[in-house]
């Protein structure tokens, strides 16, 4: 049996802070996103994202791809493009939602047809104490 030391009847909670001890891992991720919510208009803390590969959505809606080079705000007649590992891909959607919202807004982003990515940006939950992988010598890794 293991005997923890308790305050105010809890358990404390190891949790590493950043930003010189000011916030947790959590509250920098929501912080860096700087988006809303876009059905409750809260901070959002996970970010949705779906990509398309230029190619693939030229082949299947050319009208579409017109209208993105129409009204490029950089005023060159091009289709902006975010490189990737796949080939340069077009940002579709960039939406934010809440922790309540988070639930409807994965299983909306999981109706995409198969030719498109989707990228989930979710923070990392402040339960668990974050590992970060620092290399002593060459060709061994600890974790502290």
């Amino acid at each position: 049996m293991t005997h923890e030391k308790k305050v105010n009847n809890r358990t404390p909670e190891h949790i590493r802070k950043f930003v010189s001890g000011e916030m947790t891992a959590r509250e920098t991720h929501i912080a860096a996103l700087n988006k809303r919510c876009e059905q409750c208009g809260r901070p959002a803390s996970v970010r949705i994202r779906v990509l398309v590969l230029l190619d693939e959505l030229v082949q299947r809606n050319p009208e579409f791809v017109a209208q993105i080079m129409a009204t490029n705000p950089d005023g060159s007649c091009t289709v902006p493009t975010i490189p990737t590992k796949f080939g340069p891909m077009v940002k579709v959607s960039d939406v934010g939602a809440c922790d309540d919202c988070r639930s409807a807004a994965e299983i909306a982003a999981a109706k995409c047809p198969s030719w498109c990515l989707v990228e989930i940006a979710a923070p990392p939950e402040d339960k668990n104490p974050v590992r970060i992988q620092v290399p002593e010598m060459p060709g061994k890794v600890t974790l502290q």
